[in-house]
């Protein structure tokens, strides 16, 4: 009896152990991200992670969830253009996303006052805040057409400087990856992070700022981004370069697309981008389709401007579950980082950003 009751005990005490030494996997899913962030901010110079958080969360992430609740309304309410029209014009918005690799190509082979980042950022910055204008025109005595195109005019230059910006911090992740490998896949995760958590802030805020100013001063309030995007240009650190030779720029040119050919047959490299490229190319897009719908009064739901930007905002909720979920240690799985690329094939960090440009447009 004293036996059975000593192994009883023996067995009670090991079970609180396990539960003390092991946290709940809700627990651990959240916290894990801090752990994380705490290394990069030891390791890694203070400017990097604000040029990151600055460049992903609020230029790309709450900027763009913004801008795209306001533009919809934008295009519908105030040009009242056809859905047709609208999805070709956010088709043409997006062309700057297209022609990505070109950016990155541009950071890594033409550097400006001897910096090859800085300056981009600066450029990028200074493309957004042509929105407001979009204020100040738009009571002009002009046709609607002719407002039509300048307005598509201005989001296509947005659009092109928030593309700039993030191929600019790509290259700085590349490059940071390059020289820490041990914390490639924290700083991936950080970007990833910093989207979504900026695209869920953004879209909850759309709502709101779409019902007390309207899509053009929400626009117009865009600049606020912009203008930290200009910040990180000033601010980031990076050694200037002074030997650099304009006169030996197509020769180092045509070394970059070198580069870039041995980088992408790197199997897991285009094995990925063919994945990418062939669902991409084979999705049909009806967004703009959808948005009248979800608006309309008479055929459709009539969903308030709030709700919109709740169901936009799906789409920041899988990608915030994509990166806690892949970056959070598993005892079955473990999850590959997309840093172990450069390893595979030398590649410069402008080069190996445009290839990973090439899977995400």
């Amino acid at each position: 009896m004293e036996s059975s009751n000593k192994e009883r005990l023996v067995e009670k005490e090991g079970e609180n152990e396990d539960f003390r030494g092991h946290k709940p996997k809700w627990r651990l899913l959240l916290l894990h991200p801090l752990g994380w962030f705490q290394v990069l901010l030891k390791e890694m110079h203070w400017t990097f992670i604000y040029a990151v958080i600055a460049t992903n969360g609020i230029s790309q992430g709450l900027g763009g969830a913004v801008s795209r609740v306001a533009s919809d309304y934008y295009w519908k309410d105030v040009q009242s253009v056809l859905p047709s029209e609208s999805q070709v014009y956010q088709g043409i918005t997006s062309i700057p996303w297209l022609i990505k690799p070109l950016w990155g190509l541009l950071t890594d082979v033409l550097p400006i006052a001897g910096y090859r980042r800085k300056p981009y950022f600066i450029l990028a910055g200074k493309q957004r805040p042509q929105r407001r204008h979009l204020n100040h025109n738009i009571t002009l005595d002009i046709t609607f057409r002719n407002l039509s195109g300048f307005a598509l005019l201005l989001f296509t230059a947005a659009s092109a400087g928030v593309a700039m910006a993030d191929v600019t911090v790509d290259a700085c992740v590349a490059q940071n990856s390059i020289s820490h490998p041990a914390l490639a896949a924290k700083m991936q995760s950080l970007c990833g992070l910093s989207s979504s958590l900026g695209g869920l802030l953004g879209f909850f805020l759309s709502g709101f700022l779409m019902d007390a100013i309207g899509s053009k001063g929400v626009l117009g309030m865009l600049s606020f981004p912009a203008a930290l995007v200009i910040s990180v240009g000033w601010t980031l650190r990076e050694q200037q370069e002074a030997d650099f030779s304009y006169a030996q720029l197509y020769e180092k040119l045509t070394q970059a697309k070198k580069t870039m050919w041995a980088t992408l047959k790197c199997a897991e490299v285009w094995k990925p981008c063919i994945f990418m490229f062939t669902s991409l190319a084979l999705s049909l897009n009806i967004q703009e389709g959808l948005f009248y719908w979800y608006t309309d009064t008479k055929s459709g739901p009539s969903f308030s401007q709030r709700t919109i930007s709740f169901i936009y905002a799906m789409s920041s909720v899988g990608s915030l579950l994509g990166v806690l979920l892949t970056k959070t240690p598993s005892r079955t799985t473990h999850s590959a980082s997309f840093s172990s690329g450069p390893n595979c094939c030398p590649a410069s960090p402008g080069c190996w950003t445009s290839c990973r440009c090439c899977m995400l447009t």
